[in-house]
């Protein structure tokens, strides 16, 4: 008799892509009771028009590798001792991200750096092997949520995390042409 693990309980990946009219940002989550930018993974950003489809596959790559699910590892729910010093890393690692962007291309506040954006969500489950899924999203004010079930179709890529840094780049490429943006 196997017993089924709930999909919540597989160790996961999570990385995002961030595409705006002046830059491209990769960036590195971690979960623990909800996804954080992480605190230790591989988070990035570049001039959009430096930003190769090569760049993005390699650094997107770097990002999944890197990224943690400490879920599965802690106790449910967890400890304010655990998860208050975390959580205050990970802000100030969020924090001091943007403010880079902000101020190595001259927006007037972090605010303006993380709006008028496209974004895909991309996750690596464990048990998919090299199958990772991108997902195109729709814009929402400064953020981005995922589609109605009804509205999935031709948002939703597999790539092998296997493929070239080319290749993997060019599906998170198409991912991110399928996505409304929030500047639209």
């Amino acid at each position: 008799m196997s017993t089924v693990i709930p999909s919540w309980q597989i160790p996961t990946r999570y990385a995002q892509v961030i595409r705006t009219k002046k830059y491209v940002a990769v960036i590195c989550l971690e979960t623990w009771g909800g996804m954080h930018f992480s605190r230790s993974g591989w988070s990035t950003f570049i001039p959009r028009k430096q930003a190769t489809t090569d760049w993005i596959g390699a650094n997107l790559k770097e990002a999944l590798y890197s990224s943690e699910d400490f879920g599965a590892h802690l106790p449910t729910p967890i400890p304010k001792d655990l998860s208050r010093p975390a959580k205050d890393e990970s802000n100030r690692k969020s924090h001091e991200f943007w403010l880079r962007i902000q101020q190595e291309l001259g927006f007037k506040d972090i605010l303006t750096a993380m709006s008028k954006s496209a974004g895909i969500y991309i996750d690596w489950p464990e048990d998919q092997g090299d199958q990772v899924r991108i997902v195109a999203t729709r814009g929402r004010g400064g953020g981005f949520s995922a589609w109605g079930t009804n509205e999935n179709f031709g948002k939703v890529f597999h790539a092998s995390i296997n493929l070239s840094d080319l290749e993997f780049g060019e599906v998170a490429v198409q991912a991110l042409d399928r996505c409304q943006p929030n500047y639209a």
